[in-house]
């Protein structure tokens, strides 16, 4: 699964100032002071700062990484791995799991006191930080090493690690977005339980078909809610941001075409009603999930679901399928992103923390790990090994997130925020009843002005 804790929002006008202070925005001279000081105590505290030969000759790399729990363990494995099979060099995992972790992250690039390497950075945050110098560009080591990410990473992945022409970071996992359906549901409501909707109005349909109500017009269950208009813009045919022409495309028509249709959820059901339903909902990490106990006929979700449905619902009838398209929309799309791995700029040992991102991002790391944790490969290789491919979800997952219409976050140091702003959007329209026209041309005044102010203060 992707990281589970909140992701700190990066990209906002940042002060001149000499030390790069990717993440942080509109901070005051005492905060700044603070930060100094905070990432100067974390150097001298853990010597986080860079790699450092011991006495044996064996040269330590400190790596942060954000997973924990079982991930972590399984992650541990393949650092024990690597140690055993590189003698010279010897990796000390950090969890830098949560909230205050990912400040941390933060306040180490504003002072320089950065690990060697950290799968802290969200794909989302890549591009500011890149820009902002406090990352390694990789292509000269990729080059090298005979590696390639055009041709190694699936489309979406690969276009996701690359800012401005040049490659900061690698992935060794990915994930997909489709939508569950439970078969006995729809066999219930006169649907075909093995014929899923394949196009929006099949979708509504279902969605109505579906969808229950008790004497006093409350919901017993709902066919489906749609979210995630960050999503939807593009399997509706939009963009949010145009890569040749270096513009936000936040009006784009598709765009507001996909927030019309989510919104018309509003007026065909009582969104007021729908939300109080909501408030019963269990977590989907537990057996009292609206869709384990039949109060969700669809989710949308990827392809964790399938072990969720093995813990807590295991004699569940269900199947999956890609988000349904419009006419002229794209048909099979997914969305990128997590975690990447990168090796800050601060490092003094680029070679050999180039030497474990290399091993930790290979067809052997990555395969093993994807397996233990139960997320889609990035590489196209590892993708094509039967130990996924046997598995007709996975073998489902991975063709998505392979395909062409797989997107990964726009390569703009707004990103963040500008992904915020577009879930507002989205609330407004659904749950305020606001124009989605309106609320979309509001969006690219502000975010187009957010990027010019932000380009600026990296002289850019």
């Amino acid at each position: 699964m992707k990281y589970a804790t909140s992701k700190d929002q990066i990209g906002r006008r940042v002060p001149a100032n000499p030390l790069p202070m990717c993440g942080i925005s509109a901070i005051s001279r005492r905060i700044l002071i603070t930060a100094r000081c905070l990432a100067l105590f974390a150097m001298a505290a853990f010597s986080a700062g860079c790699g450092h030969p011991s006495r044996t000759g064996t040269t330590e790399i400190v790596y942060w990484t954000g997973w924990s729990g079982h991930e972590f363990e399984v992650q541990q494995r393949l650092i024990d791995e690597f140690n055993r099979t590189h003698p010279g060099i010897h990796v000390h995992m950090l969890s830098q799991f949560g909230t205050s972790g990912y400040q941390k992250v933060r306040i180490a690039f504003a002072g320089g006191a950065t690990p060697d390497v950290m799968s802290t950075v969200w794909a989302d945050e890549l591009a500011g930080y890149a820009m902002r110098g406090v990352l390694t560009p990789l292509d000269d080591y990729l080059r090298k090493s005979g590696r390639n990410v055009d041709r190694e990473f699936t489309p979406g992945v690969a276009r996701m690690l690359q800012v401005d022409g040049h490659v900061y970071g690698l992935a060794v996992t990915t994930n997909t977005n489709f939508i569950a359906y439970n078969k006995q549901i729809f066999a219930d409501a006169g649907l075909n339980p093995d014929w899923p909707p394949r196009t929006i109005a099949e979708l509504d349909a279902a969605a109505q078909a579906c969808t229950k109500y008790d004497a006093q017009g409350n919901f017993i269950r709902y066919g489906f809610r749609p979210g995630g208009l960050n999503l939807w813009a593009y399997v509706f045919g939009g963009q949010w941001y145009d890569p040749v022409s270096r513009r936000v495309t936040a009006n784009d028509p598709h765009n507001v075409a996909a927030l019309e249709w989510m919104a018309s959820y509003r007026k065909k059901y009582d969104i007021q009603r729908m939300e109080a339903f909501q408030t019963t909902f269990g977590s989907d990490e537990t057996p009292s999930g609206p869709f384990f106990v039949g109060k969700v006929a669809m989710w949308s979700t990827g392809e964790w679901a399938q072990e969720f449905i093995r813990r807590y619902a295991p004699r569940l009838r269900w199947g999956w399928f890609a988000l349904p398209a419009p006419p002229n929309g794209r048909r099979n799309c997914t969305t990128a992103g997590g975690s990447v791995f990168v090796i800050p700029a601060a490092c003094r040992h680029k070679k050999e923390a180039w030497e474990f991102l290399n091993w930790i991002s290979s067809p052997h790391a990555v395969k093993a790990f994807c397996l233990g944790i139960g997320n889609v490969p990035p590489l196209i290789s590892v993708g094509k090994d039967p130990a996924f491919q046997r598995d007709p979800l996975f073998r489902f997952a991975i063709a998505i997130a392979q395909g062409r219409n797989s997107f990964g976050p726009p390569p703009i140091p707004i990103w963040p925020t500008y992904s915020r702003e577009i879930a507002r959007v989205e609330q407004a329209a659904m749950l305020g009843g606001e124009d989605p026209k309106r609320l979309l041309d509001d969006l690219q005044v502000r975010m187009s002005r957010e990027l010019r102010r932000t380009l600026a203060d990296l002289g850019r």
